[in-house]
């Protein structure tokens, strides 16, 4: 047995739950009580099974192990988890190598010495005459004395060796020590100096309140405005947020994170009772960010400067999201046309009012900050207007242009919120929706071809779209051998005739669009796409990459299509081929056939979910929580039948627009 089976056997996943604030009542074999990670204080949802020692919430969908929910609860990453775990369950971990421990040794000490010159710089600003210019900044921006505290704010006098020599001589500090932790500089000559002075000090801590770095401002006319800790063991500022030791339980309440630019914008809206407030620390939103921010919130919303700037910063950040290849960062599109992080993270933005940021709403109007977070638009509206700011769209070149810059982005929006967006692109640029959606499907006709009748709306001009951007070229990490798929299955046979053939995605979204158009409700659970039917971790990623290039650029040929794989990765590659060798590219019947796969693949989907349910309800002793889980599980019995009635045969229909294409 591992050292994490022992420790996952010792804790009883009842008891951390219940010691971690969740009240829970024992329904059966199992027991319930309100989630903690989303707004429930009608219904208890949250599920605890003794069993499996595992948990289900059924209204927000978290779910998983014991260390999977501390996680998730204390925003805190699997080793802190293991490291608690431990304790917990009296394990000691296994002795760890000699660079470890001294890499642990050189941790603890610089957490020390970070703790202390925080507490050095705090009494510095409140409470000696060296302070005053900090005490004249902080009153200028009508910062109280409780977030003064509460941040430990500071004030590095303007000295160049005042920390320097406190902590070599009086604390006894060696000077390698006070350089590893960013705090002072080394010069070419040999002697040191303070990294910080004459500037506010905002302590920067980890999630767990740990100072692990600073930030200083400027005061007077010094440059630059602001400077960060270097990266040393303890800071990493592309994984940290400002402000998030104070503000996760505001988070967790809310099941909102809202991110600001600044240190100040986060202090002043804690001050006026918004506590959910965070920021990245001068850097854009990176993957690592990505992955915390999911185990914080359901809801991310980003309320950055509205200038020029801030919209290229906003801008960054987002696509610094998008490229990500980790699931826990990749963003995929919600059902409202808002793009969402993985394991349902939705993303909105906040439109600041020009020229203003959230510290001076914030101050000035309290109820007009609550109005923007409430007014926050979906992330393709966003791009909508972020992308076509600069162009004036009565001429020709600049619809080209929009055109060249959304397309990618409708191409990554299922098939329902594609035609709402395809409609809002029409009105906004003015060409004409069957064009786009010709070129979003990969039509072989050419761009600069325009039909008779093909010319823009509003008597515009006729527009041809420009040529694509060339495909993305970031290599993704190979996928384990062990996640090959070796047998024909459904699921592979389906995504074989996609890899094939252009049209299956669309005709398998047009079927399972049927049955989602009578049974709206499904679409949540189930999704509307090709992609929600794959299960297998390699297929997903084998249709991911294929179904991120641009239109034009997805193979047409099986030349093409042996180029392209070629091209993948390792165990990518390799499963590609395989698929590839289950289907011919001259099989007529390709369209009925991906339908009958699709078919069973989703029906065997909801089957489980029924299973699902129908345990819930046996072990569930609540009746109202057992009438809601009924009511739930009648409607996918429904979908279920719709699903199972025959359909009238495609073939004939198939071999008209095959052979029709050829």
């Amino acid at each position: 047995m591992s050292q994490i089976d022992e420790i996952r056997s010792k804790v009883d996943i009842v008891e951390l739950i219940g010691s971690l604030g969740v009240a829970l009542r024992k329904a059966g074999r199992s027991y319930v009580g309100f989630c903690p990670f989303h707004p429930n204080s009608r219904t208890p949802a949250f599920t605890v099974y003794p069993d499996t020692q595992s948990f289900y919430c059924f209204g927000c969908h978290a779910s998983g192990t014991s260390f999977d929910f501390l996680m998730r609860k204390q925003g805190i990453d699997f080793r802190g988890a293991l490291e608690q775990m431990a304790a917990r369950a009296g394990v000691r971990l296994e002795a760890q190598s000699e660079d470890a421990r001294r890499e642990d040794t050189e941790r603890s000490r610089l957490s020390e010495l970070n703790s202390l010159v925080a507490q050095v710089f705090h009494h510095v600003l409140v409470a000696t005459k060296r302070g005053e210019p900090g005490r004249a900044y902080v009153e200028q921006r009508q910062l109280n004395a409780t977030v003064i505290e509460s941040f430990q704010l500071g004030y590095s006098p303007e000295d160049w060796s005042f920390l320097f020599t406190y902590l070599t001589e009086r604390k006894a500090f060696r000077a390698e020590e006070v350089v590893a932790a960013g705090l002072a500089i080394r010069h070419e000559h040999g002697h040191y100096y303070d990294r910080f002075r004459g500037r506010l000090i905002f302590p920067i801590r980890n999630t767990k309140g740990e100072v692990v770095g600073f930030g200083g401002r400027a005061l007077g006319s010094g440059t630059p405005k602001y400077i960060n800790t270097p990266e040393t063991l303890l800071y990493k500022k592309g994984e940290l947020l400002y402000g998030l030791d104070l503000a996760r339980e505001a988070i967790r309440l809310e099941d909102r994170t809202i991110l600001v630019e600044g240190y100040i914008d986060v202090i002043s809206a804690h001050q006026h009772g918004f506590r959910n407030v965070v920021a990245p620390l001068g850097t854009a939103l990176t993957k690592a960010h990505a992955i915390l921010l999911k185990r914080l919130s359901h809801h991310v919303y980003m309320a950055l400067d509205a200038d020029a700037a801030g919209q290229r910063a906003t801008l960054k950040g987002l696509n610094a999201l998008r490229e990500s290849t980790e699931g826990d960062g990749q963003l995929v599109p919600t059902a409202q046309g808002a793009l969402r992080l993985e394991s349902e993270v939705s993303l909105r933005i906040i439109r600041m009012p020009e020229g203003r940021d959230p510290d001076e709403v914030i101050r000035a109007d309290p109820e007009l900050w609550r109005r923007l977070v409430s007014e926050a638009v979906p992330l393709m509206e966003f791009y909508m207007g972020a992308y076509t700011a600069d162009l004036d769209l009565t001429q020709p070149e600049a619809q080209r242009t929009a055109l060249d810059r959304l397309l990618p982005l409708l191409s990554e929006l299922d098939g329902a919120q594609q035609r709402v967006y395809v409609s809002r692109v029409e009105q906004l640029v003015g060409i004409r929706a069957e064009l786009i959606i010709d070129l979003l499907r990969g039509g072989r006709r050419q761009p600069t071809q325009l039909q008779p009748g093909e010319q823009v709306r509003r008597g515009r001009t006729a527009v041809q779209p420009p040529a694509p951007p060339p495909p993305p070229t970031d290599a993704t990490e190979p996928l384990p051998a062990a996640l090959r798929p070796a047998v024909r299955t459904d699921e592979a046979y389906l995504l074989g005739l996609a890899m094939r053939h252009q049209t299956v995605d669309a005709a398998v979204e047009a079927l399972l669009e049927e049955g989602l158009h009578k049974h709206p409700a499904m679409r949540e659970l189930f999704g509307g796409g090709l992609e929600d039917l794959l299960e297998d971790p390699v297929n997903q990623e084998i249709w991911r990459q294929l179904s991120s290039l641009p239109p034009a650029w997805r193979p047409c040929t099986p030349e093409d299509l042996e180029r392209w794989v070629t091209q993948l990765d390792g165990a990518v590659r390799e499963a590609a081929h395989q698929l590839m060798s289950m289907t011919r590219p001259e099989d007529f019947r390709y369209r009925q056939e991906a339908e009958q796969c699709a078919r069973k693949l989703r029906i065997e989907q909801v089957k489980q979910r029924i299973a699902r349910l129908q345990t819930h309800v046996r072990h569930t002793v609540d009746v109202e929580q057992a009438q809601e889980v009924i009511a739930m599980l009648t409607r996918v019995n429904a979908y279920l039948a719709a699903l199972q009635t025959p359909r009238r045969s495609s073939t004939f229909p198939d071999l008209r627009n095959t052979m029709g294409s050829e």
